[in-house]
């Protein structure tokens, strides 16, 4: 019986697929996740390896197998997929995959942003991207994992000092109503933040791209990757106080391994009296950009297991 399995990691922008056999990778495709080139791209290579099960992770939520992206078009049906694909396939949400992915990933793949040691114990996931991701995963007591995906992302933004207090201020008039996390913690958000502290008076280009506002030198760019690490330090540490995860928060997306993480610690540990509770949680960046594809690829095995059962 075939080895094979097909897991495919389909964000807001990008969509990276992954054959793995049972010695690793054997081959990965990238393409956008926008336009109709997703199914035939994943009908293509199953139809050239045919695998045993696929997993396919999607940036939206999931309700009975059923799922569309958040912040991009398409729309994903397990059962629809497994007769185009021609195999068992599982669809979730991607934040379940990158939960899953965590304890998949080599030594390389991470770097601890704090000094607590990870214990047994549940874990949190936390990663901006195109837009902000959250999930749990939770040890079973055969040893498997259980991952406990959400929307955490549009969770209410709280502001920390008075010039986040000004950016909520200017997101509720920008956008005319509810100001999320992922309104800051994410690509958009980052763009958006160069636009804020340009309005404030400080100086820059108009730029078209969150890469562009990451790699800028002007004080506008500047400002906003500090905002956003900030804000982003502060959203890790509230959802290490809501879970209290003995295996640490994980952040992972794209963004931040790109950005310079100085204000990142201090905003975490600004938690009053109850700093030196958040300072025995694990803290770890997630650096392997693999991590939704090593989760999806675990999720397809499980799948593969329980449809030879």
């Amino acid at each position: 019986m075939s080895e094979l399995v097909l897991a495919a990691d389909i964000g807001g922008t990008n969509c990276r697929v992954a054959v793995y056999d049972g010695r690793g990778l054997l081959l990965r495709r990238s393409l956008p996740s926008s336009g109709r080139g997703v199914i035939p791209t994943l009908r293509a290579i199953c139809e050239e390896h045919p695998p045993r099960s696929a997993c396919l992770a999607v940036a939206g939520p999931v309700h009975q197998g059923r799922a569309s992206l958040t912040n991009q078009r398409g729309r994903f049906d397990e059962r629809e997929l497994s007769q185009v694909l021609g195999c068992p396939v599982r669809v979730v949400n991607d934040f379940h995959a990158a939960a899953r992915g965590v304890p998949e990933l080599p030594p390389r793949g991470w770097r601890a942003l704090n000094d607590a040691s990870v214990e047994p114990g549940p874990l949190a996931v936390l990663g901006p991207g195109t837009g902000l991701g959250q999930a749990l995963l939770l040890p079973t007591p055969d040893g498997d994992w259980r991952a406990l995906p959400g929307e955490g992302g549009h969770v209410d933004f709280a502001p920390n000092d008075l010039e986040q207090a000004a950016l909520w201020t200017w997101l509720h008039l920008r956008y005319g109503g509810h100001v999320s996390a992922e309104r800051v913690l994410s690509g958009p958000g980052l763009l958006d933040l160069q636009i804020f502290h340009r309005e404030r008076g400080l100086e820059g280009p108009e730029l078209s791209s969150p890469s562009q506002v990451s790699e800028a030198q002007d004080p506008a760019s500047q400002a906003a990757v500090r905002t956003f690490v900030r804000v982003l330090g502060a959203r890790a540490a509230c959802v290490a106080l809501q879970l209290l995860p003995a295996g640490g928060v994980w952040i992972s997306g794209g963004i931040t391994p790109r950005l310079p993480l100085d204000g990142l610690l201090p905003a975490w540990l600004d938690k009053g009296r109850f700093e030196p509770l958040v300072r025995r949680v694990p803290l770890r960046l997630v650096t392997d950009p693999d991590l939704g594809l090593l989760g999806a690829a675990a999720l397809a095995r499980a799948t593969a297991r329980s449809a030879a059962r």
